[in-house]
């Protein structure tokens, strides 16, 4: 069984160190136990930021959002997915790629480009959508994932479902083999 820090470091073909300060027995997602699901023919339709990661993302969703919005493709059925695609201690800054998508039926027109999210076996952590918690996610992901079998080929995803989110509730999906 891989721990994450073999696969980060496999996939990215450098050391991964972490640094955790925090009780992890205390940190709770949304009172929900760990889910496994199967990812399978899922498409999007997305927008892409290339640069810096952070504040550029963040307005890229706002973007995103509001194309939804203004195209009526904002409703209580929306999930969007938000996929950092690179390694920001590998790729130079000008180079990193976010993709924010909405999941579309296959069929569907949509005036942005579109893609395949790649299938397989996701954990799914359930996580308060609040930056702290979401920091503190990331902060602690290697022992969150300890006893996984991350697959390093895939990105992890972020996961905006409608109902959720109205709820200030994200889902962070983490593939697995």
């Amino acid at each position: 069984m891989y721990h994450f820090k073999k696969v980060v470091e496999n996939h990215f073909n450098c050391p991964y160190y972490l640094r955790v300060e925090v009780d992890i027995n205390n940190f709770i997602f949304g009172g929900n136990d760990l889910k496994i699901e199967e990812f399978k023919d899922i498409t999007i339709a997305y927008m892409r930021n290339t640069g810096e990661y952070g504040k550029q993302n963040e307005k890229l969703m706002e973007d995103f959002k509001e194309f939804l919005r203004k195209n009526k493709l904002f409703t209580e059925e929306t999930t969007i997915l938000g996929i950092a695609l690179d390694n920001p201690a590998l790729t130079p800054t000008n180079r990193l790629r976010y993709d924010v998508g909405l999941v579309i039926d296959k069929k569907s027109e949509i005036n942005l480009a579109t893609r395949k999210i790649d299938d397989g076996k996701y954990a799914i952590f359930e996580v308060s959508h609040t930056k702290q918690d979401v920091l503190q996610f990331w902060k602690n992901i290697q022992n969150l994932t300890a006893d996984l079998s991350v697959d390093d080929k895939r990105p992890i995803i972020e996961r905006y479902v409608y109902n959720k989110v109205a709820n200030h509730l994200c889902e962070f999906c983490i593939p697995i083999l």
